[in-house]
């Protein structure tokens, strides 16, 4: 992944249940260009696991940025 990544959009979704934090996400998505970048916050677990498998299953290139014991950072952009 490049080091530098230029994000349009930033979502912080912690403490967000399913499903509203992949509804949030597909929201700011579909108002997004196809070469624009989401970032977004989301708390470890199902939010985490939901949004991946969500947005991959939609065709979204979805990268983990950085992951921690609470949060995952999540870059997401269209392939």
């Amino acid at each position: 992944m490049k080091n530098n990544i230029f994000v349009d959009q930033y979502l912080d979704l912690r403490g967000l249940d399913c499903p509203v934090n992949f509804v949030k996400c597909c929201l700011a998505l579909d108002n997004l260009s196809s070469n624009q970048v989401l970032k977004v916050d989301l708390d470890i677990g199902e939010a985490e696991t939901s949004v991946i498998d969500g947005l991959e299953e939609k065709g979204y290139k979805v990268q983990v940025l950085k992951k921690d014991s609470k949060k995952a950072t999540l870059i997401i952009s269209s392939e």
